[in-house]
């Protein structure tokens, strides 16, 4: 029996166009993938891939194989879903991953809708960032994920994922309530001399301040760097340093009598996009459908 693990390997190279490219998009690495593949080879004794040139291809019968590995794919995908609408209700597992701050204001509201909606459908969530999440959903290792995008930093599109937008959001400056700037809004070039506190370092999010400051004509004078939007607003309201922080993210208790205060940023405008990614095909499958709808309507509510 083939494993279908490696059938989804041997697709992701013939989709990518070799071996690397299906490396980078697995985040695997190269000699991982050429181990499935020769594992796979063992498994038919035939050659599936040529390794002659400079870049590894697939042979034809490579090529062949990866066909019916796609519609092997598509119906386990059609029969999990025939099992699921086998009773009334719909029921069973589906694994989700989420960025920090969707998994803290959206997600709550999903999983009590669904207790009531669908009680059998049990979520397992995974806190990820889509530079794991995605490429774990074309694994098969995830089934939805819900991802953040920045404008100044856009994500080349996987092959065979669908992406449903939920809402675009701007990022805001957070200072502390005692800070000289008075607002309500701010060009980042105003805060060229102040302190930083920095997301995650490595990070996309890292990558959008730097972005953004360059725009503004200057590196910033980066003094913390935080993973959690929450750590770097408390340390903005200490009067560490200044921060961005994305409008979901942001305080709850803000006003005359919070320790922070938020600044629309005029330039450069800086915002992101709030988006959930599945497999291509499955959106009819009806525990994604009704995950699907459960979030579009607690994205509307939310936003409200």
């Amino acid at each position: 029996m083939l494993d279908v693990r490696r059938l989804r390997v041997l697709l992701a190279v013939a989709e990518h166009g070799g071996v690397a490219a299906a490396a980078r998009a697995l985040t695997f690495t190269p000699p991982a993938v050429s181990q499935h593949l020769a594992a796979l080879e063992r498994q038919v004794g035939v050659p599936l891939v040529d390794r002659s040139g400079r870049t590894a291809r697939l042979t034809a019968t490579g090529h062949r194989l990866a066909g019916h590995a796609r519609q092997v794919l598509a119906a386990l995908e059609a029969a999990e879903a025939d099992v699921v609408t086998s009773g009334d209700n719909p029921r069973g597992n589906l694994t989700i991953g989420t960025i920090p701050t969707l998994g803290a204001t959206l997600m709550p509201a999903v999983l009590a809708t669904l207790r009531v909606t669908a009680p059998e459908v049990d979520l397992r969530i995974e806190q990820c960032e889509p530079e794991e999440s995605l490429p774990a959903l074309t694994r098969g290792e995830l089934d939805l994920v819900l991802a953040g995008e920045y404008g100044l930093a856009p994500h080349r599109r996987p092959v065979h994922q669908d992406r449903i937008d939920l809402f675009t959001e701007p990022l805001l400056a957070a200072v502390a309530a005692d800070h000289h700037l008075t607002g309500p809004d701010v060009d980042l070039a105003d805060l060229r001399d102040e302190r930083w506190i920095a997301p995650a370092a490595g990070s996309s999010c890292e990558a959008i301040l730097q972005r953004s400051c360059a725009l503004a004509g200057y590196e910033p004078h980066v003094v913390a760097h935080c993973g959690d939007f929450a750590v770097a607003a408390a340390l903005a309201a200490a009067g560490h340093g200044v921060t961005l922080l994305p409008s979901i993210a942001t305080p709850t208790t803000t006003g005359h009598h919070s320790p922070i205060r938020l600044l629309r940023v005029r330039q450069p405008q800086i915002h992101r996009t709030l988006y959930a990614a599945i497999r291509h095909g499955t959106r009819q499958h009806p525990l994604i459908s009704c995950l699907l709808d459960t979030l579009t309507s607690n994205t509307r509510q939310l936003r409200r």
